[in-house]
């Protein structure tokens, strides 16, 4: 589809009726919440019709509620806020974790060691945690069931543990999550099923049905929920950093028979519009910069890859930035990479081409992938919650590598962008 020419897409919320679009997306603006951070994370309201663009706020994890009366999204400076029209009607600042669930109209999230609810203006408790589950983000995080009626708390621990626990939204019950293995858990875009993933395989977790995959079954490691929230797609995501978009084959693991479906390689907001008809994800326009872009679903079966508007522009660089998401802290004598703000299980790829030197866990930069290249640089993302490779694969610049995780040290979900030379400290916006 023909769209306005909008830039480094974080996030799409789709309003209910599906004529809006609430995007989050990569602004170059000074910032005072982090030293000399040129990127702020801004909301417009994409009408689909017209192609205008409005304006709502500064934040991320937008939302609307179940009739598209309301938005709500998370705000700079940490508030869970909640508007109309882009004018801000609550602000919630005693939200202490990001994520939170409209169900109609109400809005449920968590307040330290309580559930509570906004309805109308007005804020109820519906349950207390146990007391050893006083909520204190990014060290601990939650995430709700799309039908809001579950949700899982994380824990993470600098050794590298992770504690997990499944509650029952209406009564705050909680039981512990016996996944000692597990690397990475998402909750499907309806109803409650929750996705886990692990170094070999896969699991869809459904009340007490659990249905587990090996990933070695499927095409590719990269995976993205089917619109009804049933199944899953996986496959692979081709390396692209010329401009083109090519098309991938993923298969479909459902309750149906064996099938495939062929998506575009896009990165970023890569999924499904809620009934299924549109595709949207984010496309390279040069090797730090990318485009939303939205395709209809079923039109016509694509294999030739489709040019967008030219060529990415020269230029002496060669490595690909590896996330879509906003730059919040460059190299400096005390920090030694560049960090780069994303949603949880975005995809991170490989900045050049090279072999995969490392996988797994370390101190204070939790799980990371490094990717040795020809030049002798060594290029590795940090605080990842799951790899797409193992130790010895050969990579593609811009080939999916990992996803943005919460593991080591961390303000929030973003990968540590580190390059080295030896043992010297390089920048990698400068290669």
């Amino acid at each position: 589809m023909a769209l306005p020419d909008i830039a480094d897409v974080i996030g799409i919320a789709w309003s209910p009726d599906g004529h809006t679009l609430a995007i989050d997306h990569v602004v170059t603006l000074p910032s005072d919440k982090i030293t000399g951070s040129p990127e702020e994370f801004f909301l417009d309201a994409l009408d689909l019709a017209t192609g205008e663009l409005r304006p709502l706020g500064v934040g991320e994890r937008q939302q609307w509620s179940g009739s598209g009366k309301y938005l709500s999204y998370w705000s700079w400076n940490g508030e869970l806020r909640i508007v109309i029209g882009g004018l801000v009607i609550a602000a919630i600042p005693t939200a202490t974790i990001p994520d939170a669930r409209w169900v109609g109209d109400s809005l449920s999230f968590f307040a330290k060691d309580e559930l509570q609810t906004w309805t109308a203006g007005t804020i109820r408790t519906i349950a207390r945690l146990p007391a050893e589950l006083d909520l204190a983000y990014p060290a601990d995080d939650a995430s709700w069931s799309a039908d809001g009626e579950r949700f899982t708390i994380t824990r993470y621990s600098l050794d590298g543990t992770v504690r997990r626990y499944l509650g029952v939204t209406r009564t705050g019950a909680i039981t512990p999550l016996d996944l000692p293995d597990a690397t990475y858990t998402e909750w499907s875009p309806r109803g409650a099923t929750l996705l886990v993933r692990y170094p070999d395989r896969i699991e869809l977790r459904d009340g007490d049905a659990i249905r587990s995959a090996p990933l070695a079954r499927f095409p590719g490691p990269v995976h993205q929920w089917t619109p009804d929230g049933r199944g899953l797609a996986l496959g692979p995501v081709t390396a692209s950093v010329t401009g083109d978009m090519a098309f991938d084959t993923f298969a479909l693991w459902t309750d149906g028979p064996p099938t495939t479906a062929v998506l575009p390689n896009l990165l970023g907001v890569r999924g499904f519009s809620p009934d299924g008809r549109y595709f949207s994800g984010d496309s390279h326009t040069a090797l730090r910069a990318t485009r939303l872009e939205l395709f209809r679903c079923g039109t016509r079966a694509a294999s030739t890859p489709i040019a967008t508007t030219g060529p990415t522009p020269a230029t002496d660089l060669r490595y690909v930035r590896p996330v879509v998401g906003a730059i919040t802290q460059f190299v400096t004598p005390r920090h030694t990479g560049i960090d780069i703000a994303a949603p949880l299980g975005s995809i991170i790829v490989a900045a050049d081409d090279g072999a995969v030197t490392a996988v797994g866990w370390v101190a204070v930069g939790g799980r990371r992938v490094c990717v040795g290249h020809a030049s002798g640089v060594v290029t590795c993302a940090y605080h990842t919650s799951a790899a797409l490779v193992r130790i010895g694969d050969r990579v593609l610049r811009g080939q999916p590598i990992a996803l943005i995780g919460l593991t080591g040290v961390t303000t929030g979900p973003h990968v540590h962008w580190e390059a080295t030379l030896g043992t010297r400290i390089v920048d990698p916006l400068t290669r």
